[in-house]
C-alpha cells in the first residue's frame, strides 16, 4: 500500500470499508509492508470519528474484519452484528498488535477530505 492509495479493508460482503468522506480518518499499518506479527498474521487498525476498524488477514485464511461503531456501541465482525466477546476479541487483538511491534516499525496515513 503506498500513501496515495485510498484504505480498502474487504468486507463479508464483498464491499470494502471507506473512511467517512466527512471527517478524517487515520491507518496505522506496518511501514514494511512484508511484515507479520509473530503468528504470521497481517493488521491493519483504521478509525474515524464514526469507526474503529481492525482487519487480521493470516497466511491462507480469509480475513477477518472488526467494525466498531463508537455511536451504537455495536461491532461487527465480517459485515455480521457481534458479541461482547467479539469485542473482547477486537480489544485482545489490537493488545497482541501494540505488544508485539514497537513505534517506529508502524505507520500512520492520516487521510483528509479534499
Amino acid at each position: 500500500m503506498t500513501h496515495n492509495q485510498p484504505f480498502q479493508v474487504p468486507a463479508a460482503s464483498g464491499e470494502f470499508y471507506k473512511p467517512s468522506a466527512k471527517n478524517s480518518a487515520k491507518i496505522v499499518q506496518f511501514a514494511d509492508e512484508d511484515r507479520t506479527l509473530p503468528d504470521g498474521s497481517k493488521i491493519i487498525y483504521a478509525e474515524n470519528d464514526e469507526k474503529i476498524v481492525l482487519y487480521q488477514k493470516r497466511l491462507h485464511d480469509k480475513g477477518v474484519t472488526y467494525v466498531y461503531e463508537r455511536k451504537s456501541g455495536k461491532i461487527f465482525v465480517n459485515g455480521q452484528e457481534g458479541t461482547n466477546d467479539d469485542k473482547r476479541d477486537m480489544i485482545n487483538l489490537g493488545k497482541y498488535m501494540l505488544g508485539n511491534c514497537k513505534e517506529s516499525d508502524m505507520v500512520t496515513i492520516s487521510v483528509q477530505k479534499s
